[in-house]
Formats: C-alpha cells, structure tokens, sequence
C-alpha cells in the first residue's frame, strides 16, 4: 500500500503549518507602521484590454513579477514551473519540453495544449515548446483554463506568457550578470548575462539590447565510449528592441530575438545492457541536440479617445537536430541482416531527426476604453505554419560516430503546413458595481496539408516512394462566459464556462500501412467549467486565491502504435476524459522583512472511454490516469532581508518544491509504460543588496534529489529506459550590477 505520508506532502504540510503560525504570530504582534508592508502588486496585460492588478481580473493567473522571478533566480521554464500549481511538463532536456495544464495531456503527439507568447509573438508550433532563457524579463503570466477565446486553438487548456522589458527613451541604463557554479558529478558551470538601454532620441526613441551566454557541465557518464559529462550544455542568444513614440498616442516596436542551444548529449541515464547505476549511460553512439531559434516581431499600437487598436506581425524559424541511439532496434534484426544481407560493416546505428519550424503570425485588435458599462476586445488573426520532420537512420561505427561517406538505413522526409483565419472578440458589462458578466467568442478554420516521402526505405530494398498528399480542414466556434462578483475591493469571485479547441490533421502511413479510418485524425475539445476566488485580508499582508474546476474533453488526440513492440507510432482520438481539480495560491508579508508563500494543486485527470486502438492490449482504457499528470503538488517559499549597514541589505531564501508521481502512458500496462516517483526539489539563495549591485550564493537542489522529471522508452523490448533527471547539487555564486 502507498504510504500517503509522502517527504513530499509532510513538506507542504508543514509550510502551510509555518506559513499559518507564523501569520498568526505576526498579527498579534500588530506591527508599528514601519513595519508594515503589502504584498506586491503585479500588473499583467492578459486579457488584451491594457494593463490591470492580477487581483482584478476573473482568471486563474499565476503572475511573477520582474522581482519575483530575480529573487527566486529564475533563469529558465523549469525554475518557475513547479510553483505555479496546475502546471506540469514533459522533459527530455533543454529546449526539448512539452507544457502540460490541469492535465490536458495527450502522450507526445498533436498539436501542443498550451499557448506560448513572447510578448505579442505566438511561438506554439508543436509540441517541443522553446525554452528561453529569463533574463531582463517585466514578467510571466501563467493562464489556466482554456483560452482559446484570444488565444486560439494551441491553448486548449492554457497560456504562458513571458513578457520582456521595453526600451525606455528617458534614461540610459544597464545591468550586467555573472555566475560561476560548480555541479556534482559534474564540473564547474559559467553564465554571463548583460543588458543596455540606450535612449537614441529623448523621450521618443529608444533601443535596448540584451545578450547571454550560458556555459554548463555535464554530469553523464557514457562508459561505453568512455566518455565523461558527454551533457554538457552551451546556449548564447540575445534581443534587440527598438521602440519609437512620437507622441502619446502612438508606440511602434521593433523587435529580434534569437537563441542557440547545444547539447554535447542528450540529457538522459540509460542502460541497454543492465543497470550501471546513477549518471551512467553506455549508448553505443554520441548524440548531440542542437536547438536554434529566431524571431522578429512590429508591432504597432495607436491609442483613440474610444481605446487602443494594436497590430502585430510576427516571423519565428526554428530548426532542432535530435540524435538517439538506434543500435537496440538494429540487434532485434539480427547480424546476419546488417552485416551478410546488407553488407554494412557494423549493426549499430544513429538516428538523426532534423525539425524545422516556421510561424508566420498577424494579429489585428481593438480594445475599448469607455466609460460607460459596456466593454470590449475584438479582433482578426493569421497565420501560416510550415514544419517538416526529416528522419535519417545510418550506420555508425565503434567510436560512436556516423559512418562516412554515409550509409543509410532509413529514412523519410515530413512536410506539414495550416492556414488558419480567426474572428474574436470578448465583451462585458458591468451590471452593478459590483457585478460584471462576460461573453466572449472565437470562430476561426484552419487547412491542413501533410506529405511525406520515403527517401530510403528500410535496407534499401525498395526504391524511394511519396505518398498521396493528406488534406484535412475544420472550422470552429468557441465560445466563453464569466461572471464575477467584487463586493469590495479585497474580494473577487468569478464563475467561467470556457470551450478549447484543438486542430486535426493527417497521418502518413509509416512502414507498417495505416488502415483508411487512420488515415487522419479529427480534432478534439473541450468544456472547462471553473469557481475561483482572489481575496486579500490584513491591510494586504495576506493573499487567498483559490479556484475549482471540472473538464469535460472528447475526441482526445493520442498517439497509437502500429505494431505490437510499440515501435511505429500515429495518432488518434481517443475517446473522452475527465479532469477535476483545484488549485490554492496563499501569499503572507508578515513584516517588512518576512514573506511567505505556499500553492498546492490536486488534478484527477482520466479517460471515462476506451480508446480505439489496432493495439487494444496496450491502449488507453476507461479509468486510466492522464500520463505525466501528479495528482498533488505544491511549493513552499520564504524570504527575510534585514538591513546592514552603509545601504546594504541582507537576504536569505528557501524554496522548495514537490512533484507527485505519475505514470508515463495511459495504461500502466503498456510495456513502454513507466512509473515515476515523487521528488521535492529543494533551493537556497544568501545573499547582500547595495544601490547598484547584489551578491548571491545559492545551493540548487539542496538535497541532491534524484528527480526523475521523465522516463523515456519509445518501443518495448527495443530500446532501454531512459531517465531524464534534475540537475544534481548545484553551489554558486552570482554577481549583478545595475546603472
């Protein structure tokens, strides 16, 4: 039987226990007036109406504001993405994440559940969501429940916005961040991180440029190439941000963002000829990722008596290079094939995929500023996606590497593209002072063409072929309600019934012919219904948001299998689900110097409908838990600074983290099917603040957990298991300097 008294839950329960205490203590003590502090307030555009209090608006939001996220040192996705409850992900490394909210989680394939924006630029292409990394960041907003009402059909449960700092015409300005940190089982880790604000014309035009260079150990053994730290990790990347204002009425902004990741090797422990214990792999080959992006956004907003109309444009190309050990697939054929039949001088083999992504977005709104009761934003989207997904598998020698000149032994070439035009718009009315009701709309279509050639069929036994074009199109409405109730100004309470939507799309046959019904797949939606509540007590020394909620999904998008070893995959719908949850945010700032908070989330995600599947065996079945999905999570924070002397101030900092276990498919019975364990991840930070500068040393994972973030096995009996595990203990220092 499951020990409920998990590290993890006595962890929660016993913040919470500390966070009420010590509220309590604190407000007997009535502190002196100059003592007394409120939490801070965060400003989000999320509802596209211009700026307004989190507190204000009748959505789950989860904001971290410019401070938040420096005192947290936050740098990338995962360093917040435990905090925010509700929220989940898939790892399989740097750049290589998959964004899960309240559990809408369909096993790796689709289209991505959760919206991605950097700043007005829609970044959702598929599901390997960017990771970019956090530095000169205004904010992040984490919006929970569909959104697909301004949103669009990628944020079928969800939205995460990161929002960069503008450029200010006023003042020159810069910050410039070093860190140096060592890693257990690793080596020593660099970052250096600057930003420049540069007024160009006074008070009208302005650039700011950022710059970044992360430099990172790796902590994997390959033992059988005899190779240490094979993980290690480089990304550099910056943005430049032009901004004219020539009057206070209009704002044009220019912007380039870009980023290169490289991996000396996956980010993965895994054993093909047993267990060797923690950080130790012994692939047969090297497998470098590499992940490259880049953006360029205008975006013009021009301001009328009656509200703003804003305008954005959008460019984003990525391209990610994955590599992975296909030795394990080639053993199950025997020598005899590779070496005799084909006349290959070795059976090991590297596969190589190359994704390519390009967005083309446009995106045109109006957002009313009355003074009367009536309010409201709509507007008109484009876009134009194109991705391919090349695939080559090829002969690779006893050092690990690809044979050359090349000798292939598979490979196939993807190509797929959507044309999708929406109308939007959302309207409220405040009934009373303190009612306001909402009723928002989205009706968009969307084309879709997938193709795909076989430009080396297995062996080379039959001569390259292209497959007949699959076309598939949908259209959609989507509609959306709230109404909320604010009796005064420390009290909110809302109720919302939300539709997301999701497109299909096509399935090209893989080896294994796909029978006509599988040929594509439709697309799938659902109805979130949802109470919260965001409540503000003691003077705002204490913070209560809370929500419940229950999802009604059909027509899930899930990956099957083609054959039994579950080695060729495609995707389907899968029936129906249902998820039902709640999620609790508490903030406390019990003096000037202390601060608390703590979040906690319950999902229960599961299917209500066996999927339909030409592997019935191994499919999703009624019951089955939603993949990668915790039941319980929760964080704990605190923060005291004290003053020094000579203007500087102290600080200390502890923020821990757990995760449930989950398993890694539907049916724990399928044989790729993985358990994974709970973990807490624990961090601590120490440090003194002048003017200018702050100095910080921190621990990362304080207790050296080993948090097995994911487990990967693409095919049973073919390939091993592969754990994607945190970070070990990382100790550092950073050093920054503001002017």
């Amino acid at each position: 039987m499951t020990n409920k008294y998990t590290p993890g839950r006595l962890l929660l329960n016993a913040g919470v226990l500390a966070l009420t205490a010590c509220s309590v203590a604190a407000w007997a003590q009535q502190p002196t007036a100059s003592e007394r502090a409120e939490i801070e307030e965060v400003i989000v555009t999320a509802t596209k109406r211009g700026a307004e209090s989190v507190q204000d608006v009748p959505i789950s939001i989860t904001a971290f504001s410019q401070t938040l996220l420096e005192n947290k040192g936050v740098d990338s996705f995962e360093d917040f993405a435990n905090l925010v409850p509700g929220l989940s992900y898939e790892d399989a490394g740097p750049g290589d994440k998959t964004f899960i909210v309240r559990g809408i989680n369909s096993t790796g394939t689709g289209v991505a559940t959760v919206g991605q924006y950097i700043d007005e630029i829609l970044v959702t292409g598929d599901l390997r969501q960017p990771d970019l990394r956090l530095f000169d960041v205004e904010r992040i907003e984490v919006l929970r429940g569909p959104q697909g009402t301004l949103y669009g059909s990628g944020s079928l449960s969800g939205t995460i916005r990161v929002v960069t700092n503008k450029p200010d015409p006023t003042r020159f300005a810069t910050t410039v961040r070093l860190e140096g940190s060592h890693t257990r089982n690793g080596g020593e880790d660099y970052e250096a991180s600057a930003m420049v604000n540069l007024p160009l014309v006074e008070d009208t035009l302005a650039l700011r440029v950022v710059g970044y260079h992360r430099d990172y150990s790796g902590f994997i053994d390959n033992v059988r190439l005899g190779e240490d730290r094979v993980n290690d990790e480089e990304t550099s990347g910056g943005r430049a941000v032009l901004r004219w204002t020539p009057n206070d009425d209009m704002t044009l902004t220019a912007s380039a963002y870009f980023q290169d990741t490289r991996l000396g090797g996956r980010n993965i422990f895994t054993t093909a000829d047993g267990t060797l214990g923690e950080f130790n792999t012994d692939q047969y080959v090297h497998d470098p990722f590499d992940d490259d992006f880049e953006i360029y956004n205008l975006t013009w907003e021009q301001r009328f008596s009656l509200g703003t109309l804003t305008a954005s444009t959008s460019y984003f190309d990525r391209r990610v290079s994955d590599n992975f050990d296909s030795t394990p697939f080639n053993q199950q054929f025997g020598e005899f094939l590779f070496l005799e039949v084909l006349g290959l001088p070795t059976i090991n083999g590297l596969t190589n995929q190359t994704d390519t992504s390009e967005l083309f977005t446009n995106e045109i709104r109006f957002a009313t500023d009355l003074e009367g009761p009536v309010n409201a934003v709509v507007g008109l989207f484009y876009q134009e996606i194109d991705t391919t997904f090349d695939t080559l598998v090829a002969s690779s020698d006893d050092a690990g590497f690809v044979i050359q000149p090349v000798l292939p032994i598979f490979g196939e070439f993807l190509a797929h593209s959507t044309d999708q035009f929406a109308v939007f718009g959302e309207i409220s009315y405040d009934i009373n002072e303190q009612w306001t009701a909402l009723v928002g709309a989205r009706y968009f279509t969307a084309d879709q063409k997938d193709d795909r050639v076989n430009t080396f069929p297995f062996g080379g036994f039959n001569p390259p072929s292209v497959e007949p074009t699959v076309n598939t199109s949908s259209d959609k409405f989507t509609p959306k309600f709230y109404v909320s109730y604010a009796p005064n100004d420390d009290r909110l309470y809302f109720a919302t019934v939300s539709q997301g939507f999701r497109v299909g799309g096509g399935n090209q046959n893989p080896i294994f012919p796909l029978p006509e019904e599988n040929q594509n797949y439709d697309p799938d939606q659902l109805w979130n219904f949802e109470l919260g509540a965001k409540t503000e007590w003691f003077d705002n020394r204490l913070r209560v948001n809370s929500g419940i909620y229950y999802i009604l999904w059909e027509d899930i998008q899930v990956a099957d299998f083609t054959d039994d070893a579950n080695s060729f995959t495609f995707t389907s719908n899968a029936g129906e689900a249902r998820a039902y949850g709640l999620e609790l945010e508490i903030a406390a700032q019990l003096t000037e110097r202390w601060d608390l908070t703590t979040t906690l989330s319950y999902v229960n995600a599961e299917l209500t409908e066996d999927q339909p599947s030409l592997n019935p065996e191994t499919a999703a079945r009624d019951g089955d838990k939603f993949p990668n999905t915790p039941e319980w999570s929760g964080s704990f924070s605190a923060q005291y600074q004290w003053p020094m002397t000579n203007g500087w101030d102290g600080f200390f900092r502890a923020d821990a983290a757990y995760v449930g276990d989950s398993e890694t498919q539907f049916n724990p019975e399928n044989p790729i099917s993985n358990h994974k364990d709970d973990y807490v991840l624990t961090n601590l930070r120490l440090g003194i603040r002048a003017e200018s500068w702050d100095a910080t040393l921190f621990v990362n994972n304080l207790f050296d957990e080993l948090a097995e973030v994911n487990i990967i096995e693409q095919a049973s009996n073919l390939t091993p298991r592969a754990i994607v595990a945190a970070r070990p203990r990382r100790v550092g220092v950073s050093l920054t300097y503001h002017y």
